[in-house]
């Protein structure tokens, strides 16, 4: 009786061991894992984990994932959802760019770096960049039709060319106070984008940034702006208030920035007409702007 109750407490240990270990790697089965940076980490892929829901462990043969492999999951459609681990540091390129019916997503606050298309035209409706996120690559959310808001950290430094291009969804943007530049078409033809909160360190909107936004009735543009280059927001038709808190040169002020004449309205030396302060005009049919 005792030699059975050994036996029946040994198994219970090998049991509770593998239970443990199962718990610490616990992720999709079928994903594949590449050793990197001299076999202390680990890279992740599909492999044959193609559909439903899919989990990326911390850990993998008790190191740490830190990767998710450029294409790693790229064009999958049958996946529907992600939670990723929370040693991940990169998403790189592609990574699942053309998950279609991808919807809901889990980024942890260990991830540093979110690469080039890494979600473009996935089904993700809301995304928030944590503060630990410092790169945010062209074209990252391009085309997510689903994608209703967006939050931006305060580590990310710039918003890449096309970034949230195509996101007719979207309707509320806020940018962290650390980014300098907003890039060309970043959030062009987001056709429902109603509310933008720029952040205060913004120095250049560039061209497109915000071409046919057509939803967008009001702007603010930071003191820290001292560039808004050709079209930046062009065919924003319904665009009728403009507050501009900083100065801003002739050279670095494109004539067709804005829906209308407001460039020259701007320089009029005239503290009533020109200058700092909110510019508006009588509706959407109006060229012509004039300074509350």
């Amino acid at each position: 009786m005792k030699d059975l109750l050994k036996v029946v407490g040994f198994i219970a240990l090998v049991a509770l061991q593998t239970t443990m270990v199962f718990g610490q790697d616990a992720g999709t089965a079928g994903l594949a894992y590449t050793a990197i940076n001299n076999n202390n980490e680990y890279s992740v892929k599909a492999g044959t984990a193609i559909s439903g829901a899919i989990v990326i462990p911390a850990n993998h043969n008790n190191r740490p994932v830190t990767v998710v492999a450029i294409g790693g999951f790229e064009n999958l459609p049958g996946i529907t959802s992600v939670v990723i681990g929370g040693n991940v540091a990169k998403i790189e390129l592609n990574a699942f760019k053309g998950c279609v019916n991808l919807a809901r997503l889990t980024i942890p606050n260990s991830v540093t770096s979110i690469g080039g298309s890494a979600f473009e035209n996935t089904g993700i409706s809301t995304i928030v960049i944590s503060n630990n996120v410092d790169t945010l690559g062209p074209s990252a959310f391009r085309g997510c039709k689903n994608l209703t808001s967006a939050t931006i950290g305060n580590r990310v430094t710039a918003i890449g060319l096309n970034t949230f291009e195509g996101c007719r969804d979207l309707t509320t943007v806020v940018i962290g106070n650390n980014v300098t530049t907003i890039g060309g078409n970043a959030f062009a033809n987001c056709t429902s984008l109603s509310k933008v909160t720029i952040g205060s360190k913004v120095t250049s909107i560039e061209t497109n940034a915000f071409l046919n936004c057509t939803s967008l009735t009001s702007i603010v543009i930071p003191a820290s702006v001292t560039s808004l280059k050709m079209n930046s927001f062009s065919k924003c038709d319904n665009l009728t208030s403009i507050t501009l808190q900083g100065t801003i040169s002739k050279l670095g002020f494109s004539n067709n920035a804005f829906p209308g004449d407001i460039q020259s309205t701007y320089f009029i030396k005239d503290e009533r007409s020109g200058g700092i302060g909110t510019y508006t005009r009588a509706n959407s049919a109006s060229k012509s702007w004039l300074k509350k």
